[in-house]
């Protein structure tokens, strides 16, 4: 999956960090994707509904409902959808919760966003070799 088809490939980030959500959207679509924000899990979770992304980046720490929380309910209606955890701080009991419930990977928030952009890539093409098994 190269960057000309990253166009069609729509992201969610769902993070109550209205700044950085906005800085990681913008490094995004400027790479071609499409990208949606959620300032809290249950924002997300009503856009994940309404039209499900192709992945969602998911902040560890958000206040009223967690990251954990938030991927338990992600995985009752899109059981299959990309989800990677984002922290700037998450415990390895956290971190082992959320790898049991299921996700792609965990983004720390201080690396580059060009991580998270061959994270995007690197998870949508794992879900295709995925369905074509």
């Amino acid at each position: 999956m190269d960057e000309k088809t990253s166009d069609r490939i729509s992201v969610l980030l769902i993070d109550d960090e209205r700044d950085y959500s906005d800085t990681m959207g913008f490094y995004l679509k400027a790479k071609g994707f499409k990208v949606r924000c959620a300032d809290s899990g249950r924002a997300g979770l009503e856009q994940i509904e309404a039209e499900p992304p192709e992945i969602v980046f998911l902040d560890f720490l958000m206040p009223v409902m967690n990251g954990v929380e938030t991927l338990r309910c992600i995985r009752k209606i899109a059981p299959d959808l990309p989800v990677v955890m984002v922290t700037s701080y998450a415990g390895a009991e956290q971190m082992e919760e959320a790898r049991s419930i299921g996700i792609e990977d965990i983004f720390a928030k201080s690396e580059d966003f060009s991580v998270a952009a061959r994270m995007v890539r690197h998870a949508l093409s794992r879900a295709v070799a995925k369905k074509a098994v």
